[in-house]
């Protein structure tokens, strides 16, 4: 491929620099306008079968959408002179590779953090990356920002298969030192624990700059006393067989804060914005947009408040535990019959009806806070029971390692 000189978007016109890097499906390279310094990802033209061009369109429109901190995102898209496409990325500094070795423990947790967080976030949108490996992680910052790129051969699931591709058997990693086994024959069922095979090399080469291949390779123990807990989570990771291995990256996290009293929390998709956020803050359109009222209506002694959303169960028990309130005598929360967004009670004629009213639009603001006090209570016992339950696992199974140890015959 011929690199081009410059590359045009509808918004910009940047020269190419340096060469960045090289994959299967083409060239990244610095790319520079009045803005300043981007990545740019070029599809190489001699190179462009009907399924990489596919394969390049699925990684442009998974990235094109701002799905979590730790997941690339593109920028602008185009066509260069010789109608090969693009797109560009934020320009981080480097790959992990140039932090191995050089950064220390606790720098090295804060990077296995984000980088669970990341892979779980593409898990979480259906999408397996199946090439996980130090250079297709990028951070900026001294490793305060970390980002998972290249998806170049990712799986998408059905909801995130935006063009069909069909993959051959000649399709292959680039680089086979962080493949999963069932990766290196023909044929193997590739799933989420693919990554997390890869993910477990990863992590142990941050602590202990080798990779962990074959019985007697250097643990995370040897470098850390502090951290060499995870050496139990890795050993799983690299299970052979991917039954026998973590099924889902929330299953490592729960493991690591068990074990380490550090609690990482679970991701999952927003309600609101479509994005990977933690399971532990608060995304709810209620708490977002209070319930308010929108219209009231009389007939026959029955007085209709129509709400702005329909109440959810935690709303129902935050407005009839909101505390210390006024009511018109008899016409407290309790009485209020619900449907829908309609919450509906008995009044004789306008003045007690008005009155209701009133007193109903002054309660809305308390059980707003009530209820999202209710939410986040929640969230923290869910967050202890799980940590708990993974705490008991680990202790029976520590009892039973014990127990075997001690039998003899």
């Amino acid at each position: 491929m011929k690199k081009p000189k410059t590359l045009k978007t509808a918004f910009s016109t940047y020269t190419l620099g340096r060469s960045i890097g090289q994959g299967g499906n083409g060239y990244v390279y610095e790319a520079v306008d009045e803005r300043g310094s981007v990545a740019a990802k070029v599809l190489d033209p001699d190179r462009a079968t009907k399924e990489k061009l596919k394969r390049f369109e699925n990684e442009y429109k998974f990235c094109a959408v701002d799905r979590h901190p730790n997941i690339i995102k593109v920028l602008e898209y185009g066509l260069t002179e010789g109608d090969a496409p693009f797109f560009t990325m934020p320009l981080y500094a480097g790959s992990i590779r140039e932090l191995i070795g050089t950064v220390d423990e606790e720098q090295c947790f804060l990077l296995t953090t984000k980088i669970l967080d990341g892979v779980e976030a593409s898990h979480k949108f259906g999408v397996i990356h199946r090439d996980l490996k130090p250079e297709n992680i990028l951070y900026s910052d001294g490793g305060k920002k970390i980002v998972i790129t290249d998806f170049g051969i990712a799986e998408f699931g059905e909801e995130e298969l935006f063009t069909a591709v069909e993959t051959k058997d000649g399709t292959r990693l680039a680089n086979f030192q962080y493949a999963a086994p069932e990766q290196r024959v023909r044929g193997g069922i590739v799933n989420k624990t693919t990554d997390i095979y890869s993910l477990g090399l990863i992590v142990n080469e941050l602590f202990t700059g080798e990779l962990a291949l074959g019985k007697n390779h250097k643990s995370i123990g040897d470098i850390s006393e502090k951290y060499s807990f995870l050496d139990a989570v890795i050993e799983r990771m690299l299970q052979q067989e991917i039954v026998n291995r973590y099924q889902d990256v929330e299953d490592i996290k729960m493991d690591i804060s068990a074990r380490s009293r550090e609690y990482l929390s679970a991701l999952k998709i927003s309600e609101l914005n479509n994005t990977a956020i933690p399971t532990s803050e608060i995304d709810d359109r209620i708490v977002s947009d209070p319930i308010k009222i929108i219209d009231v209506i009389w007939d026959h002694g029955i007085l209709t408040i129509h709400l702005s959303h329909q109440p959810t169960r935690q709303w129902y028990w935050a407005f009839n535990n909101m505390g210390g309130h006024s009511a018109v005598r008899g016409k407290g929360p309790e009485i209020f019959e619900f449907r829908e967004n309609k919450a509906i009670i008995s009044a004789q004629d306008l003045s007690e009806s008005q009155r209701i009213i009133d007193y109903f639009k002054q309660w809305l603001p308390r059980v707003a806070r009530v209820y999202e006090n209710k939410l986040k209570q929640d969230a923290e016992n869910e967050k202890r029971t799980k940590i708990e339950e993974m705490e008991k696992k680990i202790a029976e199974e520590e009892n039973q390692k014990s127990i075997n140890a001690g039998l003899s015959f």
